[in-house]
């Protein structure tokens, strides 16, 4: 008897078991957000169940050809297979599960073969992603032999499946399918897909959202069953070790953990989308995984997802959800995840033979599977882009309680695209807390806009206390250098921030006599991971870090003085934020604010602000704290915010405007559910910065990086200046060199002659 085989390690009859086993599970996990989005988009939750069985019971009976057995029986041997010999497994499967269209729900059937499609490679309208299936229908080859006993094996065990779920399905083969071609078929059914999304009730979003619960729940079966691993859906909503490492976090700050604090009580007592302010270093986001818990809990069981403006802010925080939670519930995503966590060897792409172990922790992270996810808001964001596996995150998106943290540091287009998240998501059941250290009111009434039914919740219990003394100088900053030198003989652990990479190059030079630690965006991967920890350790007194603008949402720092070019308000209480967080009364901190230079106004211009211009947003600023004087409390800081962005209307600057449309558009062209393709759309982006950069190597790692596998070679990437890039780059190997003087305490120094 022909043993048949769905991967190297695992006979097909192994594999589709441990697949309808992970259904089940997933299936039971979701039936909240199944029921949920049945009732809002007007289907039957038994023929949904139905066509995702379907799916799962049909989605590698393309495995049944000659070249795959062929390839599992080589790599079985240990020999190298050639995969230019292959063909798309996933193409057969698409033709079985798009027969049964006939006798099931068409819509169903025919989102769920899109599903089964593009299972493991994307799915876009041009078919980009097989290539060399398309030339084989061009030069009219014959399709890949299908093998009729593997056929007739693979519909036996669907039949099974079938039965024990008491589902009304009869899979046949004939010989139109065994003669087929795989691909021609798929191409045929790309327009009909655009005209049944069009005529459809609810049309784009209704089958986007199907498409997405079909090819979600596939990913998690394949995915699980692959790795023989039980779905590990959502945390247990248990808020006892959440509590305890807020007892912990205080015993180490020489604090006395008396209980919750009101406001947290408060976010932790509320059900539905919150609104939350409060000061940093009040506990907010202990506040805000209270408030998680308790919604996910009330949810039947959701995720959580942790969303952040900075790679460096959700490395921070993933770390403190998994001193609570542990390793195994909590997922980290950006752009540097896997090599922030040490993972890059995993990153291989979905081909045939890969290892599961390869890539399941990449993929379960990337695609916000983990019970909970710390990520940058970017990836939430992309998802309405339709980007890679936009599917499966979207599916698990609309099953989860999201916290968007900082959310005043967003511009225009970026915040614009937010709330069109948000509507989106609310829309399929997603509950959010929208929360900052500083909500001006103009920022507050947009998130209320979005979410009129959520709760506001400010912690008003430090309003009147006073943590730093606060001195407007008449100076620039690097005009009193000797004033940060006395304070750092004195002993104090002093921050220095400015605005501008070249200043805080220049400024560290200029103090290099105290070994300060100088810390920006020109920094390579490797060498920022290793500051960033450097930092973290300096806790006694003595220590100089002198920084930019990437101190003010980042690591939990703890600094006696702070000496600081004036910056946008919300931007300047973030920094102060870094001094006395535990707001010792008895401590002497101080926050020194001094002009800014021309340069940094130019910078403020070209990067967050819109539609203030930055000389106006900075000289009120400016005029603001000199006119507060130095008693400065918490409730004044509030209102110095408020002040300066009095005159701001956001809601009415282009970007705005033109980031609240874009999902529409982008979706609208590919029926709300094809794949995009790479740099297809130059408005398919979550930031928009105007001075351009670009990532590159510096030349002085060439040698290094050559030896690198391309996965690894991201921690020499730094990002300069386009302008600069053009002017010096040297490519080698298809690699984008760029000669720049690069120094691993002050970064890539960039000669502006």
């Amino acid at each position: 008897m022909t043993v048949f085989y769905a991967k190297s390690d695992q006979t097909y009859r192994a594999h589709l078991e441990a697949v309808y086993t992970a259904w089940k599970q997933t299936v039971a996990a979701m039936r909240p957000l199944i029921d949920r989005l049945a009732e809002t988009y007007d289907f039957s939750y038994d023929d949904f169940i139905r066509s995702s069985l379907l799916t799962i019971a049909l989605h590698d009976i393309g495995k049944m050809i000659v070249p795959f057995q062929e390839m599992m029986a080589t790599i079985r041997a240990g020999e190298q297979y050639d995969t230019r010999r292959n063909y798309r497994h996933e193409l057969v499967s698409f033709l079985y599960v798009a027969s049964q269209r006939e006798r099931l729900q068409a819509p169903f059937i025919v989102l769920g073969a899109l599903a089964v499609a593009g299972h493991h490679r994307t799915l876009n309208s041009d078919l980009t992603s097989f290539e060399r299936e398309r030339m084989a229908a061009v030069h009219h080859e014959p399709p890949p032999q299908q093998l009729p006993a593997g056929i007739e094996e693979a519909i036996a065990i669907a039949q099974e499946f079938f039965e024990r779920e008491g589902a009304l399905i009869d899979v046949r083969c004939d010989g139109r399918l065994l003669l087929a071609n795989p691909y021609e078929n798929l191409q045929a059914m790309i327009p009909y897909v655009h005209t049944y999304v069009a005529r459809h009730g609810r049309g784009v979003e209704r089958s986007r959202v199907l498409y997405a619960l079909l090819k979600g729940i596939l990913h998690y079966a394949d995915w699980h069953g692959s790795g023989m691993a039980p779905v590990n859906y959502a945390l247990s909503g248990d808020t006892g070790p959440l509590i305890d490492q807020l007892a912990t976090r205080c015993q180490t700050r020489d604090t006395v953990y008396t209980g919750l604090k009101p406001f947290q009580a408060a976010c932790g007592a509320c059900e539905g989308h919150l609104i939350m302010s409060a000061p940093t270093g009040s506990g907010k986001t202990e506040a805000a995984l209270l408030w998680a818990l308790t919604n996910s809990r009330a949810m039947g069981g959701a995720k959580i997802l942790y969303l952040l403006p900075t790679m460096v802010t959700a490395n921070s925080t993933w770390q403190r959800l998994v001193d609570v939670f542990g390793h195994e519930n909590v997922g980290l995503t950006h752009s540097t995840a896997d090599l922030f966590k040490r993972d890059a060897a995993r990153a291989h792409a979905e081909e045939e033979g890969d290892q599961w172990e390869n890539r399941q922790h990449y993929l379960f992270d990337k695609t916000f599977i983990r019970p909970a996810t710390v990520a940058t808001v970017d990836q939430l964001l992309t998802i309405g882009f339709n980007g890679r596996r936009w599917d499966i995150k979207e599916i698990n998106a609309a099953n989860a309680v999201v916290i968007v943290d900082e959310v005043h540091a967003y511009d225009g287009w970026t915040l614009g695209l937010l709330i069109s998240a948000i509507h989106h998501f609310s829309r399929l059941g997603t509950r959010f807390l929208l929360m900052s250290a500083t909500l001006p009111s103009h920022t507050r009434a947009i998130l209320q806009k979005a979410l009129p039914e959520a709760v506001y919740i400010a912690d008003d219990t430090l309003t009147h206390e006073r943590r730093s003394t606060y001195m407007v100088k008449e100076r620039y900053i690097y005009d009193d250098r000797d004033a940060i030198t006395r304070a750092v003989h004195e002993g104090r652990r002093v921050l220095v921030v400015v605005n501008t990479v070249r200043q805080c190059q220049e400024l560290a030079q200029q103090l290099c006599e105290l070994r300060p630690i100088c810390y920006h965006s020109h920094f390579v991967l490797e060498d920022r991971n290793r500051i960033e920890a450097d930092i973290q350790r300096t806790e006694e007194g003595g220590r100089l870090v002198v920084a930019t603008q990437v101190v003010e949402v980042s690591l939990d720092l703890d600094f006696d003085w702070l000496f600081t070019e004036c910056a946008p308000a919300d931007a300047l209480v973030q920094r102060a934020g870094r001094v006395n967080r535990n707001r010792d009364p008895k401590r002497d901190s101080r926050v020194f604010i001094y002009r800014a230079s021309p340069l940094s106004e130019r910078v403020y211009a070209a990067s967050f602000y819109d539609p203030i211009s930055d000389a106006s947003l900075i000289k009120a600023t400016y005029a603001a704290f000199q006119a507060a004087g130095p008693s400065i409390s918490e409730g004044d800081l509030v209102r110095i915010v408020e002040a300066v962005y009095a005159n701001d209307d956001i809601e009415k600057s282009e970007a705005f405007i033109d980031a609240t449309g874009q999902y529409a558009l982008s979706q609208d062209k590919r029926a709300g559910v094809f794949d995009s393709r790479l740099l297809e759309d130059a408005d398919e982006v979550t930031r928009r910065i105007t001075y351009e950069t670009v990532s590159v190597i510096p030349l002085c790692f060439k040698e290094t990086v050559l030896r690198l596998p391309p996965a690894e070679r991201r921690l020499y990437e730094v990002k300069l200046p386009l302008w600069y890039v053009q002017k010096h780059r040297c490519d080698d190997e298809g690699i984008l060199f760029c000669d720049v003087d690069y120094d691993i305490l002050l970064g890539a120094v960039i000669d502006t002659r």
